[in-house]
């Protein structure tokens, strides 16, 4: 049974809310540090995190959300995993060296894209070394592996893309009408993870004490969850309807590169989906959201590895760890926004065993960090690198330069888009275009307003 579209929208319209869900977005991460890796430091560290608990309840609530929708009769439930990748070993395997990645990056996807835009060096090199990486797994491991076969092909191993027997209602509908199945699975992954934030919290309240709701992690957390609910619902059987990170990012690099090769270099996973799908959208106006309300708040800055590390040797982990995430997550199929939240949120088994595989990665990421870090401080001199500009005359500037990239990238995509392979048509390729270049010149206006209106406070 094929995807049943909710919304008939034009495609301007698509992106321009893809633009303003990621700006949005990027605003609320920025101000709520919303990271993995800063939640797993803290896990290892004290036994509790603030910030994974916000992660947590925006998991929670959105597949709670998803449930409903689908039991409501809202959502079709061939919505609710038309789209959804599928799981097999390579789901494990991935999310596992996904998870040790991101450590060694410095940054989840989410976390990348927000310290990004407030001006971290460390983690525009992961950005750089998730493009490598991309184009690394496109070619000899994608084809070594044989995954095209193994991803699209149900067998003992493995469960194919958009298969039903990756959603879990539907294996529980046996017993009961697929639609309670959905509302029932929806509860159970729901407590399930609500049980791990009680614990979480119950911990962080013993020392921490009473809290203001207005500051609380379940707030924030309900706030992501109903960014992924406004996904699922806007783009229900018109594409992969959760969000997602990776894929996106890896498309930039490898168009990139398409101009100077096509139609000679080799097919591969990335030449059947668009330069432009909705979620470039979204992680481009992220890393812009995040950079004009660090520029409103002050925080915005250029960012070095702090005195007392040894700078060379964290900004090479943070490339290699993005060459790392980016082949796990391309084998697995997701992200910890497109793997571990989406997957969760779309009650599927994709989402469990990527979670099986990713939180193990992250713990043995922790320990590798740590050690090569503390190791690398140990022979650290004097820093010879240094950064001094003006704080918010760098955030205008980075702005400005973030608009170009928008631009930049709308422009490729009127002028290339169509030529590659299952591409966009050339009307929607134009929308897009369009999109983006405005986003683009808002982008650019908008940090150099902050900027002006921070000069005089």
């Amino acid at each position: 049974m094929a995807a049943v579209p909710v919304f008939q929208t034009a495609p301007w319209v698509v992106g321009l809310f893809y633009a303003a869900l990621g700006f949005a977005f990027g605003v609320l991460a920025e101000r709520t540090n919303y990271c993995v890796v800063i939640a797993t430091h803290q896990v290892m560290g004290v036994r509790y995190s603030r910030i994974y608990e916000m992660i947590l309840v925006g998991v929670a609530l959105s597949a709670l959300l998803t449930g409903v929708l689908v039991a409501s009769g809202a959502v079709p439930a061939v919505d609710a995993y038309a789209y959804m990748p599928g799981a097999g070993w390579y789901t494990v395997l991935g999310s596992f060296i996904f998870g040790f990645g991101i450590m060694l990056g410095q940054g989840c996807m989410v976390g990348m894209l927000w310290k990004s835009g407030q001006g971290y060096v460390v983690n525009w090199l992961e950005i750089l070394g998730m493009m490598v990486g991309t184009i690394i797994f496109s070619f000899p491991i994608y084809a070594g592996l044989n995954l095209g076969v193994w991803w699209h092909t149900t067998n003992s191993l493995s469960i194919a893309d958009g298969s039903p027997a990756n959603y879990v209602p539907y294996l529980l509908s046996g017993a009961l009408p697929l639609r309670a199945a959905a509302l029932l699975a929806g509860v159970l992954f729901f407590a399930g993870v609500m049980f791990v934030v009680w614990r979480l919290r119950r911990n962080r309240l013993e020392f921490e004490g009473r809290e203001d709701l207005k500051k609380s992690p379940l707030l924030y957390g309900v706030l992501f969850g109903l960014f992924m609910v406004a996904s699922f619902v806007f783009l229900a059987g018109r594409g992969f309807n959760y969000l997602g990170v990776t894929t996106p990012v890896g498309l930039l690099a490898e168009y990139a590169v398409a101009p100077f090769g096509e139609p000679s270099m080799p097919k591969n996973w990335f030449q059947s989906v668009p330069v432009l799908n909705p979620f470039t959208f979204f992680v481009l106006m992220v890393v812009a959201g995040a950079a004009v309300a660090s520029i409103v708040r002050g925080t915005f800055s250029i960012k070095l590895p702090p005195p007392g590390t040894n700078r060379a040797a964290e900004l090479g982990l943070a490339f290699v760890g993005g060459v790392i995430l980016a082949i796990g997550a391309r084998m697995a199929q997701g992200c910890s926004v497109g793997g571990f939240w989406s997957g969760l949120a779309g009650l599927s088994l994709f989402g469990l065993l990527f979670t099986l595989g990713f939180i193990p990665g992250t713990i043995a990421g922790y320990y590798a960090y740590v050690f090569l870090s503390s190791r690398a401080a140990r022979k650290a001199g004097e820093p010879r690198l240094r950064i001094n500009l003006e704080p918010r005359k760098a955030g205008a500037a980075f702005a400005a330069v973030w608009g170009l990239v928008l631009i930049g990238v709308g422009l490729y995509a009127m002028r290339y888009g169509p030529l590659m392979s299952k591409a966009m048509p050339p009307a929607v390729a134009l929308q897009y275009g369009y999109v983006l270049i405005g986003a683009g010149i808002f982008v650019a206006l908008a940090g150099a307003v902050a900027a002006a209106l921070r000069r005089r406070k």
